[in-house]
């Protein structure tokens, strides 16, 4: 096989001086306010009301309506999925959210959902 006509038959063994210094390439940007994340969350889920009563509730409502669609999009299908995205990328998200006790259990998620109107 010519290299030039199939050119992914070379592989990736050799990265190639243009990709790595490539002055095209922009430095990654600084992550934003968390703060002001939070925030902005907050203000989109408003609308929602915390379903749950005052006693016994040990997490935030906007952790958990955020966790779950963020475990969907990649690729939870149930309540014990959301909570195992949630344990395994917990570093990332106590970086955006406020996770005081941790992540939910899948019962917690599955509770609040079944109350959100």
């Amino acid at each position: 096989m010519s290299q030039s006509r199939y050119p992914m038959v070379i592989g990736f063994d050799k990265p190639t001086k243009t990709t790595a210094t490539s002055p095209k390439s922009s430095p990654l940007q600084p992550a934003g306010d968390t703060q002001q994340f939070q925030q902005q969350m907050l203000e989109h889920f408003e609308h929602l009301g915390d379903p749950r009563g005052k006693q016994g509730v040990l997490h935030p409502f906007v952790s958990i309506v955020m966790i779950a669609p963020d475990a969907t999009i990649g690729g939870a299908t149930g309540w014990e999925d959301i909570e195992t995205y949630g344990v395994s990328h917990q570093q990332w998200l106590s970086t955006l959210l406020p996770l005081p006790h941790g992540i939910p259990c899948a019962d917690t998620y599955r509770r609040v959902f079944e109350q959100i109107s």
